[in-house]
């Protein structure tokens, strides 16, 4: 009895035995890997494509909710949000070094055809932004929100040109360039807006592009702390936005593809090109469209 009472003691009861965490930590697999360098290198490739910024190419790919998301929460989860950033990051860089003129000498020999591709990219990108908002019964009510986002991103298109030209001499002059940098970091997460025009509208490409071109770092510097600043705070309200309104924000997104589309459209080819065109068009929809599935 004595035995049993103590082999009946020394067993822990279920209940009090210690738990173990069920919290795994986020790893990336090689096929993920692959996919986040093979993102960045097209984001990278059509950098300098005046109708696609970051933000467009990135809803094109399916990665523009994943990339808010790693830059928004970045201090959460530093080490995977990270990593993540770094892998678009690297295959970015690639894509500018090695396909970026190639991409613009191709937009610029073959406008129409590319500029329908791209017009078949971005429409194939819509149900996938559909799915992702989880909205399982359509409301007519939602083209509300469409029509709000198309109209927002033609407004901000339509901008006319300043004539301001900025020649920084002044503290406040350096303010502007922060200032700056944070407009041109919305204008490159946000999609179907165009970070040069905007530029024209306040007055500043010219500025801009003198610093690039003369490499004066003590103007870029400003502009870089205010694209790294503007990019973590436009990242932060569209993840916030994201995740708590998410069916209203993914119509605006759909608005905004939409718009853009209008936006580049380049007119009604004829002859041989509409064959082209076309081509490009039903290229661009159905692989992106398959590709998203």
């Amino acid at each position: 009895m004595t035995t049993e009472n103590n082999a009946a003691n020394t067993k822990t009861p279920q209940g009090n035995a210690p738990k173990k965490s069920c919290k795994k930590k986020a790893r990336f697999t090689l096929k993920a890997v692959v996919k986040n360098i093979f993102s960045g290198l097209i984001i990278g490739s059509s950098i300098l494509v005046p109708s696609l910024n970051i933000g467009m190419t990135a809803i094109i790919l399916g990665i523009y909710d994943s990339l808010n998301n790693a830059i928004g929460t970045i201090f959460k989860r530093f080490t995977y949000n990270f990593l993540y950033i770094m892998q678009l990051a690297i295959g970015g860089i690639a894509g500018i070094l090695l396909f970026s003129n190639m991409v613009l000498n191709l937009v610029q020999k073959f406008e129409y055809p590319m500029t329908y591709l791209f017009m078949g990219a971005m429409l194939g990108s819509i149900p996938s932004v559909y799915r992702k908002g989880k909205i399982k019964h359509f409301n007519p009510l939602y083209l509300l929100w469409i029509l709000a986002g198309g109209g927002f991103i033609y407004a901000v298109n339509l901008l006319p040109k300043s004539n301001l030209n900025l020649i920084p001499t002044s503290f406040q002059d350096y303010i502007m360039l922060f200032l700056c940098g944070t407009v041109i970091a919305v204008s490159l997460m946000l999609p179907g807006i165009r970070t040069l025009h905007i530029l024209f509208a306040i007055g500043m490409y010219e500025s801009v592009w003198l610093a690039i071109r003369n490499l004066d770092f003590l103007c870029l510097l400003p502009v870089l702390l205010g694209i790294l600043a503007g990019t973590l705070l436009t990242a932060k309200i569209l993840d916030s936005a994201l995740r708590r309104f998410s069916k209203q924000t993914h119509l605006l997104i759909i608005g905004f593809v939409l718009a853009s589309i209008i936006n580049i459209f380049p007119g009604i080819p004829t002859n041989y090109l509409a064959i082209a065109c076309t081509a490009g068009f039903i290229f661009g929809a159905g692989g992106i469209y398959l590709i998203s599935k």
